[in-house]
This record gives structure tokens, C-alpha cells and sequence, in this order.
């Protein structure tokens, strides 16, 4: 049986899912690959990442330093790895409190009465639309660069998204004829909240996350990169950029591992994002 676009629903359905399997394992193995390498770094055995080797500045990639050394004589990748726990742990609790926040309010808006519904939507609509990087610049511009400084202004606009998300999806929750049905019954909110607007809220919400997650990454590593965020000696992934920009044609190695790093995290975060969505959102 087909439908009016002449494919058959079915096949669609299975094609969707099947992509999005893909996508979410391609995406777990590259996350969860970075993840676990930093996380474990401190037990790998690995050299100091802030140890500097007198006469081993810039050597090429060998058996002991398997992505060589900085200028300074350092392990390149032991301070990718190191870094990756500074970057990945600051990220993910700035993450993590831009989903609780932004899900709250929007949730809060979507309960509250015409006038302060329209009015938060307005906010969030104009936060959606300003981007949070210049607002990160504005804070370490004011205050001096800091990792702390830049997840903060981050923050400061990234829980809008989530706002939105979740204030369209409680009313849309709230709609439904299962919910209508529920409340006549006698249903409070509690039950409302775990039958009703929690099964429809944390797909999308998780979705969002993961797509938010890999932009965030990139503000930080940007404007570490510029020298905002994080500062030397700290091996993070921005700034070991700017470090290694000068040595780009005589010694790229000190390039190549925080840039793989940026670019392997990113590209999973995309593609756990875009796995989750074809998933969840194939017909059915």
C-alpha cells in the first residue's frame, strides 16, 4: 500500500530508523571514544601534560610521544587527552544546566497564565536570535578571559532554545485529548506530567541537546583559540590550537591531534543529534 507521495509508508519508516541507527552508532563510537580516552587519562600512563623536556621541542610523531611535541618539549598527545577532560567536563556541566533551566521555564511559561506566556515567548524568541558567542565575547571583553567567563555568557542565551522547545511541546501536551481526558478524570499534575508531557518533552529535548552540545564546543574552542577562554599553560583544545597556528608548516603534528579532537567530538554530537531525530521522527 502506498501513499499519496507513491512510496510506501512502511519502507519509509523502516529507511528513517535504519539511517538513524547508523548515524547514533557512528556518533556513540566518536563521542564515546573521546569521552572515554579523557576520562581515563590521569591511569594511562601517560607523560605530565605540563612537563617540559628540555631538547625535545617539536619532534615529530614516535613510538613515545605518538602525536610528537609542542614547542615547549610537551606530550601533544597527553595534553589532548588531558584536555579533552577540562574541555568535555566544563561543557557538559554548562550543558547540562542549560537543558534543566531552559526546560523549567519553558514548561513554567507554557502553565502560566496569556500575559506571561506571550511575554516569555518574546524572550525566548529574541535570545533564539542572538548569538551566544557575541555574548561570550561582551562578558570576557568586561571581566578578562576565562573558561568560567565564557561558559557563562554562553549560558546566559543557550537555555532559550530549550525554553522554546519545551514551552511548544507542554502545550501541545496539554491539548491532547488523552491529557483533557485525564484531567476530567481527576488526574493531577504529577501524573500529567509523567504520562502525558515527559514521554513527548524527552525526545526532542535530547535531540536539541546533542546539536547544542557540538556548537557549544565550538564557541569554547573558538574563543580559546583567541585567546578568551581557557589560558596557557592549560591544555584545552582552543588554545592548544593557537599555540601550535605558528608552528603550521614546519611542524603540523601540533596542530593535527586538538584538531581531530575538536573536529572527531563535533561530528558525533552532529550525528548522534541527527541519528536521534530521523529515529524519533520517522512516520509511522
Amino acid at each position: 500500500m502506498t501513499d499519496a507521495t507513491g512510496s510506501d509508508p512502511a519502507s519509509r519508516t523502516h529507511e528513517g530508523r535504519s539511517r538513524g541507527r547508523h548515524l547514533i552508532v557512528i556518533g556513540a563510537v566518536l563521542c564515546g571514544g573521546m569521552v572515554i580516552l579523557a576520562m581515563l587519562s590521569p591511569w594511562l600512563g601517560l607523560q605530565d601534560p605540563s612537563l617540559q623536556l628540555a631538547g625535545a621541542a617539536l619532534e615529530a610523531p614516535s613510538g613515545e610521544h605518538l602525536l610528537g611535541t609542542d614547542k615547549y618539549g610537551r606530550d601533544v598527545f597527553s595534553r589532548v587527552l588531558h584536555g579533552g577532560r577540562l574541555t568535555l567536563l566544563f561543557t557538559g556541566i554548562a550543558l547540562l544546566g542549560v537543558v534543566a533551566a531552559g526546560t523549567v521555564i519553558g514548561a513554567i511559561a507554557a502553565s502560566a497564565p496569556r500575559v506571561i506566556d506571550t511575554a516569555a515567548t518574546s524572550v525566548f524568541d529574541l535570545l533564539v536570535s542572538f548569538p551566544a558567542v557575541i555574548v561570550a565575547l561582551a562578558l570576557a571583553g568586561t571581566f578578562g578571559p576565562s573558561m568560567v567567563i565564557v561558559l557563562g555568557g554562553v549560558m546566559l542565551v543557550m537555555w532559550a532554545p530549550f525554553a522554546r522547545l519545551s514551552r511548544a511541546l507542554v502545550r501541545q501536551a496539554m491539548a491532547s485529548r488523552s491529557a483533557q481526558t485525564a484531567r476530567a478524570l481527576g488526574s493531577g499534575p504529577g501524573i500529567l506530567l509523567v504520562r502525558e508531557i515527559w514521554p513527548r518533552l524527552r525526545g526532542p529535548v535530547v535531540v536539541l541537546a546533542a546539536v547544542e552540545a557540538g556548537q557549544l564546543i565550538t564557541i569554547v574552542a573558538g574563543l580559546s583559540f583567541l585567546g578568551l577562554g581557557a589560558q596557557p599553560p592549560s591544555p584545552e583544545w582552543g588554545a592548544m590550537l593557537q599555540e601550535g597556528r605558528a608552528t603550521l608548516w614546519s611542524a603540523p603534528h601540533v596542530l593535527l591531534g586538538p584538531g581531530l579532537a575538536v573536529l572527531a567530538t563535533v561530528l558525533g554530537l552532529t550525528c548522534l543529534g541527527e541519528g536521534m531525530r530521523d529515529y524519533l521522527d520517522a512516520p509511522t
